[in-house]
């Protein structure tokens, strides 16, 4: 999903926010980046990959390793797009996270969002979708704080999730982001969610309105009807939102996208694919995420997300699909990183 695209809202934030701040983005960025803002001001949709770029770049260049939930706490909650609308009338948490599951693309075609439930608790999973040339753990952040101040939003200013789990690990400093989530954060877990309660998820809030959300919705699926369907991307998303439960299989996303296995097949091939050039494309871009932001790889982890049962399956898929066993790619892809055209001050 290399060409996949975003409301402007957020790039638009994201520039004013990196104004106020002091960021100078035109001594930052490419030609291609300072390209992209220029265009924001009048720009209905952009590149989906172009903040998640902005906010890890401005976070080395400026050493700043709390910018992404900076800039989610500065933002307006309602001008990241048409989908943020919705969000002050929704009588539950439940009733947001369904909103976001169904038209997140509107907002962005950068993330991949899905619920995974276990005892009383429930995880509001994100997964990056775009190749991120330097790394999308800013822009991951960024979104889990987004959802937390969501939650805020529906059930109180003091509310907080049960935790916070980061793929990746823990930043040099992370007092900013303990003051912000206000619970406990796992850095290097299996996945990247916000986890809360499943009594919470339920919770009805006396400010929803269930007739203006249906009014809403109505209008975002008019929207969403106008726009052309993506069916590739459609694809990539729920094999991204469902590698790591190993349930990325055609079967399984031909039933959530309520077509048969041969309708998707062919549908994948009139666009030049197919399932397994999808499945491969998917977890070669979490391969090379996991290795962009972990000095010290895990294959068991690696393994996980991977959608796989073991480890040597893992092993398996970095020497016939990458050409490299773990310590090469490693070793690879941190010289890659060394070599990045990347500004300092």
């Amino acid at each position: 999903m290399a060409d996949a695209d975003a409301d402007a809202g957020a790039l638009r934030q994201f520039i004013s926010f990196a104004r106020t701040t002091g960021l100078n983005l035109d001594a930052i960025l490419d030609a291609e980046l300072r390209a992209i803002v220029a265009a924001a001001p009048h720009a209905e949709r952009v590149p989906a990959h172009a903040i998640v770029d902005m906010l890890q770049i401005c976070s080395a260049v400026a050493r700043r390793p709390d910018l992404g939930v900076s800039f989610a706490q500065w933002g307006n909650i309602r001008g990241y797009g048409p989908l943020s609308l919705l969000w002050d009338h929704c009588p539950t948490m439940a009733d947001a996270i369904r909103v976001n599951a169904r038209y997140g693309d509107l907002e962005s075609r950068a993330l991949a969002s899905s619920l995974e439930e276990e005892a009383g608790e429930v995880a509001i999973r994100h997964v990056l979708l775009v190749p991120a040339r330097y790394g999308g753990s800013q822009f991951i952040e960024a979104i889990l704080l987004l959802s937390t101040r969501l939650g805020r939003q529906i059930l109180g200013e003091s509310w907080c999730p049960l935790r916070v789990e980061f793929q990746h690990s823990a930043p040099s400093d992370y007092r900013i982001h303990r003051r912000l989530f206000r619970c406990p954060l796992e850095f290097g877990a299996e996945r990247s969610a916000v986890v809360v309660s499943r009594e919470d998820i339920h919770r009805p809030t006396p400010h929803g309105n269930a007739h203006l959300l249906a009014f809403l919705e109505q209008h975002l699926e008019t929207v969403r009807r106008s726009m052309p369907v993506d069916f590739v991307g459609q694809v990539d998303q729920l094999i991204a939102a469902n590698l790591a439960s190993g349930e990325a299989t055609m079967t399984h996303i031909a039933m959530l996208l309520r077509v048969s296995r041969r309708t998707l097949q062919r549908g994948l091939e009139q666009n030049g694919t197919n399932f397994s050039e999808r499945l491969e494309a998917a977890r070669r871009r979490v391969v090379e995420d996991y290795f962009r932001t972990e000095r010290r790889p895990n294959l068991t982890l690696l393994a996980y997300r991977l959608g796989y049962s073991d480890a040597s399956a893992a092993s398996r898929f970095l020497r016939q699909h990458m050409n490299a066993g773990v310590r090469q790619f490693a070793r690879s892809n941190e010289a890659n990183m060394d070599a990045e055209d990347i500004p300092h001050p």
